[in-house]
């Protein structure tokens, strides 16, 4: 019995140790820790509500393109050697030698590309791209699928030099000063900079310009011509009208006083298109533009300027197709026009 009430308190004592050491099991359901709430930031906000697709009204959403990366769609990233390094330069007057300077880019024109898409998505204007590429020059409406284009890394110019080509004939032709082309560290150039045939230079701020005398009216003549060029294909039973070629973008003028009747697009092959209603019944037709520099129902005089020559539609270059109606009537234009322009 002594013995008993000695080991009764070691026997405790052990039991103590052994729960300590050994966790009680237990059915009881574990209650998971309250979560720390975080309050987002504005930015954190704007993305998630960008990704539910409630974006605020005055918000721009810009994309961000990694370097390296291949966009999906019409137009995919462009390739070219040094593309790596591509990016946008905003040129201004000031802004000669801006690094970064990438290399000029190429791009392979695809399927439903136009050339105001292609200038977009380069975030380039439509001559920057024209003027760099010279089997486009004089009609950019004209691009295929497969076809490469040369895509200036600034606004402005690419150019490939030629023989007898100067620094100060270049800024002369594209309208800069020749500081900068000289200046454009991209360019590489030293003095005395002398160019070296076949080689790129990139002119920033680059353009040229069309500048093409506007017809004149001649005395006894109701009507006169709608461009300065020549005759590319007369009237005929096929060919009810004169093609004029002009260089792209030259100005285009009223044949005749008259109201505006139609600005659009004609899906036949007219592309963008001017009709003028001149009155008493006859009205004249202007078809493969650019774009019109009037809106229906406008009043012209002759000789005012109305749009300028482009080649949209079903057209082979630049021109116009110039139409003379009585009626659904279309009559030989030349009955109607001077000699010449």
């Amino acid at each position: 019995m002594g013995f008993v009430v000695l080991i009764l308190p070691l026997v405790g004592v052990l039991v103590l140790l052994l729960s300590r050491v050994m966790p009680a099991r237990s059915d009881a359901v574990t209650v998971p820790p309250t979560p720390t709430v975080v309050t987002p930031t504005v930015s954190e906000t704007r993305v998630a509500k960008v990704a539910r697709g409630r974006v605020p009204a005055r918000a721009a959403v810009v994309p961000v393109r990694p370097v390296g990366h291949t966009t999906t769609g019409t137009l995919p990233t462009p390739t070219a050697r040094g593309v790596a390094a591509w990016a946008r330069v905003t040129y201004t007057p000031d802004a000669y030698g801006t690094q970064p300077l990438p290399s000029v880019i190429t791009y392979t024109v695809q399927p439903g590309d136009t050339l105001s898409t292609i200038a977009a998505h380069f975030g380039l204007s439509l001559d920057a791209i024209r003027w760099s590429n010279p089997d486009i020059a004089y009609n950019p409406d004209d691009i295929y699928p497969g076809q490469v284009l040369r895509i200036p890394p600034v606004e402005g110019v690419v150019v490939e030099v030629q023989p007898g080509d100067t620094v100060q004939s270049l800024a002369r032709t594209y309208n800069v000063p020749p500081e900068a082309i000289t200046s454009y560290a991209a360019n590489r150039l030293k003095p005395p900079y002398t160019l070296e045939p076949g080689t790129l230079l990139v002119i920033p701020g680059g353009t040229r310009r069309i500048n093409v005398a506007p017809p004149r009216p001649y005395p006894g003549y109701t009507y006169m011509w709608p461009v300065r060029g020549r005759i590319t294909q007369r009237f005929s039973a096929r060919h009810r009208a004169w093609d004029i070629a002009a260089p792209y973008e030259a100005g285009l003028y009223a044949a005749r006083s008259g109201r505006v009747r139609t600005v659009r697009w004609d899906d036949t092959g007219y592309g963008y298109m001017i009709i003028i209603d001149h009155g008493d019944g006859w009205n004249t037709l202007y078809a493969h533009l650019k774009g019109a520099l009037v809106q229906p129902g406008q009043w012209v005089r002759q000789g005012d300027l109305i749009g300028r020559i482009g080649g949209t539609g079903r057209a082979t270059g630049p021109h116009v197709h110039f139409e003379i109606r009585r009626g659904r009537v279309r009559y030989d234009p030349a009955q109607f026009l001077p000699p010449s322009p």
